[in-house]
């Protein structure tokens, strides 16, 4: 996969975020669930969205 400005904002902003997780869903979120860079990591009651963390090759990505 390619990463653009966007996935690569979510993924820095998602391995920054205090429980690392990045609450919002979007077409950029989906490509990087289906690409399995990102996973669904729950929901929480207050807060109509999802939430995502990095998976292991997520990191891999990020960082490389």
């Amino acid at each position: 996969m390619q990463l653009n400005n966007e996935h690569i904002a979510i993924m820095r902003h998602t391995q920054s975020a205090p429980h690392r997780v990045y609450c919002g869903d979007s077409s950029e979120m989906q490509e990087l669930v289906k690409a399995g860079l990102m996973r669904e990591a729950g929901r929480k009651s207050f807060v109509p969205d999802p939430y995502f963390s990095l998976t292991p090759d997520g990191i891999l990505a990020l960082n490389s």
